[in-house]
């Protein structure tokens, strides 16, 4: 795969939870190992639920 490619993948949370999976599930890999990954998928959902709770927000408002 491209490195253009491999970085603009790093924003998808499908791909920290692969690295996540595989390193527990082939290397036994604990949380010590394995935190960089939860963090990007805790920022990545915490960014998409502000960005839809956002645009939620504006909808309603604009309903009333």
């Amino acid at each position: 795969m491209p490195e253009a490619v491999q970085y603009i993948m790093l924003a998808a949370p499908n791909t920290h939870f692969v690295m996540l999976a595989q390193a527990i599930l082939y290397r036994g890999a604990g949380l010590a190992t394995v935190w960089p990954q939860f963090l990007a998928i805790a920022v990545i959902g915490g960014t998409l639920f502000g960005l839809a709770l956002t645009r939620f927000r504006r909808t309603l408002s604009a309903m009333a």
